[in-house]
Order: C-alpha cells, then sequence, then structure tokens
C-alpha cells in the first residue's frame, strides 16, 4: 500500500484551535500539503464486529495480538505450539508495570475502534476497517498494556482519558494515528492537544499518511485543484522623465547578536515507547536517556 510521509508542525494546532470553530477544513503547508478536518461526532450504527481484528494476515500461526506482543516485549519471548508466548517480559507505557507473562496484558487500539468509527471510519469499506484494525506497520496504532488500564479507557479520546504515565508520547501517538487515517478532530480533543503540544515540547509529528481513507458522506474527498487565474493585460502609457535628485546614504545599523535559545530537555520514564527516533530526554534523577531500537527489540524506547 502507498504511503506519504507528512510532518504535522506544532504551530498548525494553535491555528486550528482558533480557527475550527467556523471552519470544517484547514490546510497546513510544510514540505507537503497535509489536510486536517473537524468535524461533529457519527453517532450510531457503531458494532465491534464492523472491525475485523486478531487475524493471522501472515499465516505464520500467530494472529495480531500474539505479532503485537512479540514486536513489544523487551525481553523476547519463547513462541510454542499455536503461538503460545513464554519466557518473555513486557512494561506497560500506560503505567509503568512490568509483567512476564502475556496474560495481563490487553492490546489496546490507540484510537478506539469506537472513536476511528465516529470520526469517519463509518464511511470506510470493511477491509479499510479491518487494515485498521490489525495495523502492525506502525507501531502506535496497537499497544501491550495492563488490561485493567485498557478497560478503564474504554472508547474514551483524549478529553476525557489519559494514562497515569507517559501522557506526552500518549498525545503524540493519538495525534500520529488520527492522521495516518485521516480521521476527524472534535474541537475539545484539539484544545487537549495543544495544551500538551506545547507542554511536553511537540514541536512535529512524524506519520505516513494511508491514502483513500479520507471520507465525507461516503465519498472520498477529491484532491483540490488550483484554478489558473487569467493574467490581465496592461494598456501602457507614457511615463514622465523624473528629475534626478540626489539620494543621501544611510549610515547602517549594526546588527543585533543573536541570544541563542535555551534548550529544554523532556522528562521520561526509562524503557517507555517514544518517538521520533533520536530524541533525548533525562529521567527524574537525571540520567540522560535516547529514544532508540535495541538489536532485540526494533521499537522506539528511551534507553541509555
Amino acid at each position: 500500500m502507498q504511503q506519504i510521509r507528512k510532518a504535522l508542525p506544532v504551530a498548525v494546532f494553535a491555528v486550528l484551535i482558533s480557527v475550527f470553530l467556523n471552519l470544517s477544513s484547514f490546510s497546513a503547508n510544510a514540505d507537503d500539503e497535509l489536510l486536517i478536518r473537524t468535524a461533529e461526532e457519527h453517532i450510531g450504527g457503531y458494532d465491534r464486529s464492523l472491525f475485523k481484528h486478531w487475524i493471522d494476515a501472515d499465516k505464520n500461526g500467530c494472529d495480531t495480538r500474539k505479532e503485537v506482543l512479540i514486536a513489544e516485549a523487551t525481553v523476547k519471548p519463547k513462541k510454542g505450539a499455536k503461538c503460545i508466548l513464554t519466557g518473555g517480559k513486557w512494561i506497560s507505557a500506560y503505567d509503568g508495570k512490568s509483567y512476564t507473562k502475556d496474560a495481563g496484558l490487553d492490546i489496546d487500539h490507540m484510537v478506539p475502534l469506537a472513536e476511528a468509527w465516529r470520526s469517519g471510519a463509518w464511511a470506510w469499506t470493511a477491509q479499510q476497517r479491518q487494515n485498521f484494525a490489525n495495523d502492525l506497520s506502525d507501531s502506535r496504532v496497537l499497544i501491550a498494556v495492563t488490561a485493567s488500564a485498557n478497560r478503564s479507557k474504554g472508547d474514551q479520546d483524549v478529553k476525557t482519558w489519559l494514562p497515569t504515565k507517559n501522557k506526552c508520547t500518549y498525545i503524540d501517538a493519538w495525534v500520529a494515528v488520527k492522521v495516518r487515517y485521516s480521521l476527524t478532530f472534535d474541537t475539545g480533543e484539539l484544545s487537549v492537544i495543544q495544551r500538551y503540544f506545547t507542554t511536553c515540547l511537540i514541536t512535529n509529528v512524524s506519520v505516513d499518511v494511508l491514502p483513500g481513507y479520507e471520507t465525507v458522506e461516503n465519498k472520498v474527498i477529491p484532491t483540490p485543484t488550483a484554478t489558473p487565474t487569467a493574467t490581465p493585460t496592461a494598456t501602457p502609457t507614457a511615463t514622465p522623465t523624473a528629475t534626478p535628485t540626489a539620494t543621501p546614504t544611510a549610515t547602517p545599523t549594526p546588527a543585533a547578536t543573536p541570544t541563542p535559545a535555551a534548550t529544554q530537555v523532556a522528562t521520561v520514564s526509562p524503557g517507555a515507547f517514544c518517538t521520533p527516533a533520536g530524541a533525548v530526554g533525562r529521567s527524574a534523577s537525571g540520567v540522560t536517556y535516547t529514544c532508540k531500537t535495541s538489536p532485540t527489540d526494533t521499537r522506539n524506547r528511551w534507553r541509555q
């Protein structure tokens, strides 16, 4: 499936908050054009069975749930018959709890299925909903977390629920997943997002936008094309000859020396998932950590 890499500037949200009370869409230009839409939530019609999930896409005996557990384990588990996992270790990003048995974990859809439905998935095809429910190509879409934390979240959005730990990473991932699938935001969401983008020092969100998911009233939104504007032809007129006058030479004003801005480093939780790769943070005890993968774990976490 073709993917388009976009970078979403934090400044976009400040503008969105102020204009979306009256406008239904906003186009932000960075390296690429990125369309973010706000809309009233679509109420009614949702059923979890409309999103076929936990499939075995590659027919290797492990369904989507098990694939996420394998990918996110800090200690890789052994895979037995029927993909039964033993000997692994996991850390829940929502509360920092660690597990050596996957029975205590749920696989959370970062954007809950019901929230996706209300934000645009109601207009998708069955295949598109299945793709969303089983997306393993972006590690932010599905995440292994403490079962009780996932169940307390339910189908709430960021207006009414945030995890006890790693709120900044959660907000970043929430925005990335919604933009990836061209899901709409409501004004309450955007208000919360703008506040956390400011306090978390989030400057951009890197996201692969999937084509074909941006829908309104069951129709794909066409890509707008610019309408050429005719250039008027000016009628030439005689230009009188001006009498030259001496121009005084201005004394140049010396340029001010810029003061370098202080660099702020975010406080992070060691071992938690993070983005973007290469980011640097410090733990509460002052130890420096980098957002990176390891030889045994392909997902970005805060590591020394």
